[in-house]
């Protein structure tokens, strides 16, 4: 068996979403969002919930080692956006925008009843935006906000900015080896990163990639950036990661008032349990 066939077959299994409650919570535009939850392990609580939003497309097992760490002191709350398969969209028209996303999440922990001085967000990548939104427009307040890899702007192929509002549905799905090839070519630091990017795009639902991108791919969160105010905020740069420059990382740490700047070198260190260690040290700040 090759390395990519023992990466493919390793990150199939979840031991997280076994472990976790499903649910579907009916949000404000009657469309239902999956989360998973989970509870510290008895005598490991530290009082806390981890809310992780994670990236564009991404399945539960690419952050399999940093959940099955943070369960062990971490209240978890893992919530599923509009672009994944798992998306039940409400009736006639709705908006998929980045403010829509936002308010999916404020919602959610709204219905859930957390304590926001006792939440910790875990953002990656796409689901920066949705961050971003949510404290530049002071819809939430936690008690710290780790961003890994942070954008601006949703990061896609420059043509696919314009093609995903024009082509059918049908030609959408083809240009699927082009992006295997983007982002086994130009965007993964090893076989790892290519394989979990690899099989976010196998398994994904292109309606519901297309509707949702179609509205958040020329959208930019500078400004929002820039409205972050009395939040703990901490950004996380990987030194070789190619998806995510660590020139953008730090330019984004400079847009956020008083934000704090970590370099982890690789995007495998920002998803394995050192992520949820370098969190515990971050939070002995506000604890």
């Amino acid at each position: 068996m090759s390395q990519q066939e023992q990466v493919f077959n390793n990150i199939l299994i979840s031991e997280f979403e076994e472990a976790a409650k499903e649910q579907y919570v009916k949000v404000s535009d009657g469309s239902e969002i999956r989360i998973l939850t989970t509870k510290a392990l008895k005598g490991e609580v530290n009082g806390y919930t981890l809310l992780l939003i994670p990236g564009w497309g991404t399945v539960v097992p690419g952050w399999e080692e940093v959940l099955m760490e943070a369960i062990n002191d971490f209240d978890i709350l893992y919530i599923e956006s509009r672009e994944k398969m798992s998306f039940r969209p409400g009736q006639g028209k709705i908006k998929n925008d980045i403010e829509r996303l936002a308010l999916d999440v404020r919602e959610i922990i709204e219905y859930l009843e957390i304590d926001q001085n006792k939440m910790v967000t875990l953002t990656s990548s796409f689901s920066t935006l949705t961050i971003a939104n949510l404290l530049g427009s002071k819809k939430i307040k936690p008690a710290l906000s780790v961003l890994i890899g942070p954008v601006f702007q949703f990061n896609m192929p420059s043509a696919t900015r314009y093609v995903t509002h024009i082509v059918p549905l049908f030609l959408v799905s083809m240009t699927k080896p082009i992006w295997r090839w983007w982002v086994k070519k130009f965007k993964s630091e090893d076989p790892v990163q290519a394989a979990k990017y690899i099989r976010s795009l196998d398994e994904a639902d292109f309606k519901k990639w297309k509707a949702v991108a179609k509205r958040v791919c020329f959208t930019k969160v500078w400004d929002l950036y820039r409205q972050i105010e009395d939040n703990y905020v901490v950004v996380i740069g990987m030194e070789t990661d190619k998806m995510h420059t660590i020139k953008q990382s730090k330019d984004i740490t400079a847009a956020i008032p008083n934000a704090e700047y970590i370099d982890m070198g690789t995007n495998r260190a920002t998803h394995s349990a050192e992520m949820i260690k370098v969190i515990r040290e971050l939070m002995k700040k506000i604890s």
